[in-house]
C-alpha cells in the first residue's frame, strides 16, 4: 500500500510502497496537504506546490477541478499521527444451506442440497478475480487513498463481490441393478443449477491506466449474469473377467439438454483511462489455460473403459 491519492501521483509526488494490514485507522504514511480549487484557478498558497492536472477527470473522466499539495513529503513513509486515509478490507460470506442424503442401500443413493449465500466486501482475498490482477497480496487496490476527486469510484465501498451466488442448486441419484439381464449396470443422474454473478462497471486506472481497476456505481452495478443449469447422465456396466478382474465400459452424458448461457461478459469499460473499449458488456472469455469459459459448454460425451484387477 501506499499513502497518496492519485491526484497527488498525477501531481508528480513520488509514491513509496510498504507491506502491512490497511484499515481506518492505518498510520504508516505522511499525509497529504491538500488543496482543491476550481479549475484554472489556483490560489495563492499553491505558489511553488506541486500542481494536480488541470483539470482532473474523475471516475467517470468528467472535469473535477484541480489540486495543489503544500507538501512535497506527501505519501512519505512514517507516521504522521493522523490516518492516511484507508478504509477496512471487508469480505464477508454467509451461507445457509440444506441438504438431504440416502446413503447407498438397496442399490441406490441420493444427494441434493440447496444454498443460499451472499458474499459482500471490497476486498476478494490475496487473489483480485473481477479483473484477473494475478498478483497475490500486492494488488493495486490500496495502492492509493481515496483523495478528493473520487478518482477511484467504489472501490472501497461495501458490495457484492464479483464471485456472489446468491442461489446453488445440487441433486444427484444413482441406481444398481442387482438382477435380471440388467445386474451390475449403474445409471446416475446430476443436475446443478447456479444464479449469476454481479456485473460490475470497471473503469481504467487514473494513474496506472490499466483497463478493469475501478467499479463505478457500486458492486453489480449493471445486474447479473444469467442464471444457469445443466443435467448430466452417467453409465456404469460392469463385466466380471475372472474372480480378482472385471472390465468397466463407462459412459458419461454432460449437459443433456444443450444449454449454452452465456457466463461471462466484458466489464471493462474502457481499454485505458480515457480509451473506450468496443467490447464492454459483450460476451468474453474462450475457456483457454487461465481463461474462464465466456458460453456454457454445449452437449459433450466421454466413453470409456476401465480394467480393474
Amino acid at each position: 500500500m501506499a499513502g497518496l491519492s492519485p491526484e497527488g501521483a498525477d501531481a508528480g509526488i513520488t509514491q513509496q510502497y510498504e507491506i502491512g494490514n490497511p484499515s481506518n485507522s492505518t498510520d504508516l504514511f505522511t499525509n497529504e496537504q491538500e488543496i482543491k480549487y476550481p479549475s484554472g484557478n489556483p490560489p495563492a498558497a499553491c505558489t511553488g506546490a506541486p500542481f494536480s492536472a488541470d483539470p482532473v477527470l474523475d471516475a467517470n473522466g468528467n472535469p473535477a477541478g484541480a489540486a495543489c499539495f503544500l507538501n512535497a513529503n506527501a505519501g512519505a513513509p512514517g507516521p504522521d499521527g493522523k490516518p492516511d486515509g484507508f478504509v477496512n478490507p471487508v469480505r464477508v460470506y454467509r451461507a445457509v444451506e440444506f441438504e438431504t442424503n440416502k446413503s447407498f442401500s438397496n442399490g441406490w443413493q441420493w444427494r441434493m442440497n440447496y444454498r443460499w449465500s451472499e458474499l459482500l466486501g471490497n476486498y476478494e482475498g490475496a487473489f483480485r478475480n473481477d479483473n484477473g490482477q494475478s498478483d497475490p497480496s500486492i494488488s493495486s487496490l490500496f495502492d492509493f487513498t481515496p483523495g478528493q476527486f473520487n478518482l477511484l469510484g467504489d472501490q472501497f465501498a461495501v458490495g457484492n463481490l464479483n464471485t456472489d451466488r446468491r442461489h446453488t442448486f445440487n441433486n444427484f441419484v444413482s441406481y444398481t441393478f442387482t438382477r435380471s439381464f440388467l445386474r451390475n449396470l449403474t445409471l446416475g443422474a446430476a443436475a446443478r443449477i447456479q444464479t449469476g454473478n454481479p456485473i460490475n462497471d470497471l473503469r481504467a486506472h487514473p494513474v496506472y491506466q490499466n483497463a478493469g481497476e475501478i467499479p463505478v456505481g457500486g458492486r453489480g452495478a449493471l445486474g447479473r449474469t444469467a442464471t444457469f443449469g445443466q443435467g448430466d447422465i452417467h453409465g456404469d456396466y460392469s463385466w466380471k473377467l475372472t474372480e480378482k478382474q472385471a472390465l468397466h465400459f463407462i459412459a458419461d452424458f454432460f449437459n443433456v439438454t444443450n444449454q449454452r448461457t452465456q457466463l461471462r461478459v466484458d466489464q471493462n469499460q474502457d481499454r485505458s483511462f480515457g480509451v473506450p473499449n468496443a467490447d464492454f458488456l459483450k460476451p468474453t472469455g474462450s475457456g483457454n489455460i487461465g481463461v474462464p469459459l465466456g458460453f456454457q459448454r454445449p452437449f459433450y460425451a466421454r466413453l470409456g473403459a476401465r480394467w480393474v484387477f
